[in-house]
């Protein structure tokens, strides 16, 4: 066999290999909605349009189980910054709410007061009312608030397109190697063959 049919064979071995797994990154993706193929009677949708929802529901699950859960983000509010930021949000909240319960005429003289009495009530219990109130959104609402859920929920309400951007834009380089490296089988094979059919003539 001549140098010519050796580099034909490596070359559209290659090829095949690359487009291969070029088609088969794409049908991952697309397409989006089940197209039913009427002759052969079976539906081709991408792998994970067709398995959003159970791609979803793990998703979540995993997060929740194995790296944050509602009551670790609850518990994000106890650390020294966010109970600063908490005792300010509280002071203003406060003075607001108790100075429009005061009368038009003794509002303006009360302003002063009022902020005073907040501000030293907040300096002195702020931390006890800051660490009760998260400890009964641990006890309480983070049994109710399912992360998973919510995450879940938002993966399956993502647009399918928006969703393919974002992943091939993570991996986009670990997608390339696939591609490459699909190329690389795909020579290697036609070498392979070439050297087969070598054997044989």
């Amino acid at each position: 066999m001549s140098s010519i049919y050796w580099i034909l064979l490596i070359v559209i071995g290659g090829l095949i290999g690359w487009v291969t797994n070029i088609l088969a990154i794409r049908l991952l993706f697309k397409p989006y909605l089940p197209i039913r193929i009427p002759v052969l009677g079976f539906e081709i949708q991408g792998l994970i349009p067709r398995r959003k929802k159970e791609i979803a529901t793990n998703v979540g699950q995993q997060i929740e189980k194995e790296l944050v859960s509602m009551a670790d983000i609850l518990q994000t509010f106890g650390k020294a910054e966010q109970r600063e930021d908490l005792k300010i949000f509280l002071k203003i909240y406060l003075n607001n709410m108790i100075l429009e319960r005061i009368p038009g005429m003794l509002r303006r003289a009360m302003r002063k007061p009022v902020g005073i009495f907040v501000s030293d009530l907040l300096d002195q219990e702020g931390d006890r009312i800051i660490t009760e109130m998260i400890e009964h959104l641990v006890d309480d609402q983070a049994q109710k608030l399912k992360l998973a859920h919510i995450v879940e929920e938002k993966i399956n309400e993502y647009p399918m397109e928006h969703l393919e951007k974002m992943i091939v834009s993570v991996a986009r380089k670990e997608l390339r190697h696939i591609e490459r490296l699909g190329g690389i089988l795909g020579m290697m094979i036609g070498f392979f063959q070439a050297w087969f059919l070598t054997l044989i003539s």
